[in-house]
């Protein structure tokens, strides 16, 4: 299966992130939506075998109502769920305006700036542009 994002990713031993923090929010976050399904999840169940760790544990066990406001994150793991919410909800290639709200709000609640946020969308978006170009020199084209 190819990877469907695949920046750089954190060491799961940096201090500075929190694994199960960032997965359970990103679960919430996936459940939350009802139009979320396979791909969302496989992109989780990818991020968590990354790290090491048990990505069904986490689905089985976090319910979209898991509170981001009640968990207090470093920069750093709030930065990699807000990157990857911005992932999740742009897998069909439409980051949408409810979807750019909603991203707006965890970020709020994660004290991390707006413009940030847009900064991680601008990198979102280069990697995919990258990641294509690469797929079509892989090709021959």
């Amino acid at each position: 299966m190819q990877a469907i994002f695949e920046p750089t990713f954190v060491d799961a031993r940096t201090p500075d992130f929190e694994v199960d923090n960032y997965l359970r929010i990103l679960v919430a976050i996936a459940k939350a939506d009802r139009e979320n399904g396979p791909r969302e999840l496989a992109f989780i169940k990818e991020q968590a075998r990354r790290l090491g760790a048990d990505a069904e544990l986490f689905i089985q066990h976090t319910d979209k109502h898991f509170g981001i406001e009640k968990q207090k994150v470093s920069r750093l793991t709030a930065l990699m769920i807000l990157r990857d919410a911005i992932v999740l909800a742009s897998l069909d290639r439409n980051f949408s305006l409810p979807e750019r709200q909603r991203v707006y709000a965890y970020a709020e609640k994660l004290d991390v700036p707006r413009k940030d946020v847009d900064r991680l969308e601008a990198l979102v978006a280069d990697h995919r542009v990258l990641a294509e170009r690469w797929r079509q020199l892989v090709a021959g084209h």
